[in-house]
């Protein structure tokens, strides 16, 4: 072996490792935010793959450069479609903000998201950053580091693939994201139909009565306290989150092993 096939076998570790990381840095909750300087997520996957390179394991390295490309691509992707499933979990808290602000009457009254960078609702950005305050304090960010190390116990560097039964995989995260949404917006849009269903018997007993002037700011008030009720709830819902992240990154690290 000349010094230059030396030199390659010793990087090839270090460069799949490297991609890897890269990928999930770009699409993982919290660490793949656009407020996150590009040079930030460069350094941390350059830091996390001078970590894990030394001892993890490695496949064989390529005889062309087909093969390293095809290998630096399966790398990219893992780590993408990897960031993307917990990426899914995490959105389901902006889509029930999205719910309660159409049933409070805020659908028009957008924000910028601070961490896609595009309009989201204005209950969608509260709730959205502050279950990933509780987030980051149950140490949530610890599960992608420990999926990504784990995963390469199930797929050595250098032979990373997304597993045949990753649209089963997608879909089953976009259901518990949607059964996500469903609960934590729950609260609100099951309290607006209670106060519809009470104007709607006021507007009957009392005729004179305007609803429509009374009814939205009736239904603003009773929807903000039922809000601020359930902001107590969060700290059990965002374990719960923890518990449903885990179990989907258990899942595909179950898919690939087959």
């Amino acid at each position: 072996m000349t010094e230059t096939d030396v030199l390659l076998a010793a990087l090839f570790p270090f460069i799949c490792v490297f991609l890897r990381t890269i990928g999930l840095f770009v699409t993982a909750p919290v660490l793949g935010a656009r407020f996150i300087p590009v040079q930030l997520k460069v350094a941390l996957s350059l830091s996390m793959a001078s970590f894990l390179w030394s001892f993890v394991k490695t496949a064989g390295v390529p005889a062309s450069i087909a093969g390293w490309i095809a290998s630096a691509l399966g790398e990219v992707v893992f780590g993408l479609f990897m960031g993307m499933l917990a990426s899914m979990l995490l959105a389901a808290v902006e889509t029930a903000g999205h719910i309660a602000d159409t049933e409070l009457g805020f659908g028009l009254a957008n924000v910028i998201d601070p961490e896609f960078g595009s309009s989201a609702p204005l209950l969608g950005t509260l709730k959205y950053l502050l279950i990933t305050v509780i987030f980051l304090a149950l140490d949530g960010h610890h599960l992608f580091i420990r999926g990504l190390a784990e995963s390469f116990a199930v797929l050595p560097a250098g032979a990373a693939r997304v597993p045949s039964a990753w649209a089963e995989l997608a879909t089953k995260a976009a259901g518990r994201m949607l059964l996500v949404s469903v609960v934590l917006s729950c609260p609100v849009w099951v309290s607006m139909l209670i106060t519809d269903v009470a104007l709607g018997v006021l507007a009957r007993s009392v005729p004179q009565l305007n609803v429509f002037v009374v009814g939205i700011p009736t239904k603003v008030l009773v929807g903000l306290a039922v809000l601020c009720a359930s902001l107590g709830f969060y700290g059990v819902f965002t374990e719960e989150l923890l518990r449903l992240l885990r179990n989907v990154l258990q899942s595909f690290m179950g898919a690939l092993s087959v």
